[in-house]
C-alpha cells in the first residue's frame, strides 16, 4: 500500500539523521537535518552553526560521509550541503546541545545559573515565549524536574504540536543521565487570537495621504502643453492691415451768456 511506502521513506530520512548526528559530536551544533528527493539524487541539508566541522580539511569530512551514507542506506547520488544558521539562540536544537555540553563540562552543581543565561539570550534575540526543562537526577542523587520558562507561550492546540520549535537533546553525568528540552516560540508564529490596537487619528491621516500611484497619474495629467508659436506676419501683410484712426473727443465748451440791451428812457 502507498502507506507503507510513505512510512518506509519517512523511516530512512530519520535514521540518515540519527548517522549524521552519531557521527559528529555536540560541538558541531547540529540545528537541523533536511532530506529532499532531487531529479538528481537525494540532496541532504546540514544546519549548523560551525560549517567548517561539518566539511572538514579540504572536504574530507564531508566526503567521508557521503560515501557512508550512500554505502548504508544504497543512495544513488547523494549531495550533501551546509547551511549556516547566523544566531545560534534561534535554533532549539542548538540551544539544547549548548546545555547538555556545559552540564558535562562544569557538572550538575552550576545548572541553574545556566538555564536562567541561555533563556535570557534566547528572550533577547527576539522569541515570543522560552521553555527550558532539564529533568534527572540533579543536583542530587534523586530525579528531579526543573523548568525555566519567559514571555508567552502556547501549551495545547495545533500551534503547540506543529509551529513551535522544539528540541531534545541528553546530558550523560556520572549521577546519571540528564534529558534537556527546549522550546521556542518565535516572533513570526501566526497566532490566531492576536490583537493590534491600531489608533484611529494615524489611519485617517494614512488615509488623506495620497498614495504614490496618484500622484504618479496627477504628475502625468499635470504635463504643460506647449502652445503653438504665434506666426510672424511678413511685410506685405502687415502693409495691407489698415492703421487705427485715434478720434479726439471734443470736450463741450461753454457760450458766454447774451448781454442785455439798455433801453433809454
Amino acid at each position: 500500500m502507498i502507506e507503507r511506502e510513505f512510512i518506509k521513506e519517512r523511516m530512512k530520512q530519520l535514521k540518515i539523521k540519527e548517522t549524521i548526528g552519531e557521527n559528529f559530536n555536540k560541538g558541531a551544533e547540529i540545528g537541523g537535518v533536511t532530506v529532499e528527493k532531487t531529479p538528481l539524487g537525494e540532496r541532504i541539508v546540514i544546519s549548523t552553526t560551525r560549517p567548517g566541522i561539518i566539511i572538514g580539511r579540504g572536504g574530507s569530512t564531508i566526503k567521508g560521509l557521503t560515501n557512508k551514507l550512500k554505502n548504508k542506506f544504497k543512495l544513488e547520488n547523494p549531495q550533501i550541503e551546509t547551511s549556516e544558521i547566523p544566531d545560534a539562540y534561534t535554533s532549539a536544537a542548538v540551544v539544547a546541545t549548548k546545555i547538555a555540553s556545559e552540564l558535562e563540562r562544569f557538572g550538575p552543581s552550576r545548572f541553574k545559573g545556566i538555564g536562567y543565561r541561555e533563556l535570557g539570550r534566547i528572550m533577547n534575540s527576539g522569541a515570543l515565549g522560552v521553555e527550558i526543562v532539564i529533568d534527572g537526577p540533579i543536583p542530587g542523587a534523586r530525579s528531579r524536574k526543573w523548568r525555566f520558562y519567559d514571555g508567552y507561550m502556547k501549551k495545547c492546540g495545533f500551534i503547540s504540536d506543529n509551529l513551535l520549535d522544539k528540541a531534545q537533546q541528553d546530558a550523560v553525568l556520572k549521577k546519571g543521565t540528564v534529558g534537556v528540552s527546549v522550546t521556542i516560540m518565535h516572533a513570526d508564529t501566526p497566532l490566531p487570537d492576536k490583537i493590534t490596537i491600531v489608533d484611529a487619528e494615524s489611519e485617517i491621516e494614512k488615509a488623506d495621504e495620497p498614495t504614490i500611484e496618484e500622484v504618479k497619474e496627477e504628475a502625468v495629467e499635470e504635463k504643460p502643453v506647449k502652445k503653438p508659436a504665434p506666426k510672424k506676419e511678413t511685410k506685405a501683410a502687415a502693409k495691407n492691415v489698415p492703421a487705427k484712426k485715434t478720434v479726439a473727443k471734443k470736450t463741450p465748451t461753454k457760450k458766454p451768456a447774451a448781454k442785455k440791451k439798455e433801453t433809454k428812457k
